[in-house]
């Protein structure tokens, strides 16, 4: 089955199934599978008798869906894919500071780590960023353009 989320209205698509958030609560909920960091809650949803919990890595960013049974007892971790937003900014491509600081912060959380966002903005100011985040936020502009269609250019 797959698990897509859709980022600005929080609801959770098993299939063609449209589940909305029953809560927004953030909590760590466990450690990533990928890089065994945190998992914080992004949303809280009822499927039937399991409650599925949407969460993302607070360090290499992947989005899983956690699965519960009707006694809270974990049953799955599910990967999830993230549903295409519009962003309404003039052009396509970011290049420079200005363009950066159009992109709602929301919107950047969802793919990079605090550290990747602020090497990026250093970047798009000419300052000299940490190169250990910028090189980590570079491998994820791809998935950001995916998701947003949004090319990042900096």
């Amino acid at each position: 089955m797959d698990y897509s989320y859709d980022l600005k209205g929080n609801n959770l698509y098993i299939g063609e199934n449209r589940i909305p958030a029953y809560s927004l609560e953030e909590n760590e909920i466990g450690n990533c599978t990928s890089c065994d960091s945190i998992l914080i809650s992004l949303s809280y949803h009822r499927a039937g008798e399991k409650t599925v919990i949407v969460t993302k890595c607070v360090s290499c960013g992947v989005f899983y869906a956690n699965v519960y049974d009707s006694g809270w007892n974990w049953a799955d971790e599910v990967k999830v894919s993230l549903l295409p937003i519009p962003i309404p900014i003039s052009s396509q491509v970011v290049d420079d500071w200005k363009g950066l600081e159009t992109i709602p912060i929301k919107k950047l959380e969802a793919v990079f780590s605090r550290g990747e966002i602020e090497a990026l903005f250093a970047r798009a100011k000419d300052e000299t960023p940490v190169r250990q985040y910028l090189y980590r936020a570079r491998k994820k502009y791809k998935l950001f353009e995916e998701i947003f269609d949004l090319e990042l250019a900096l």
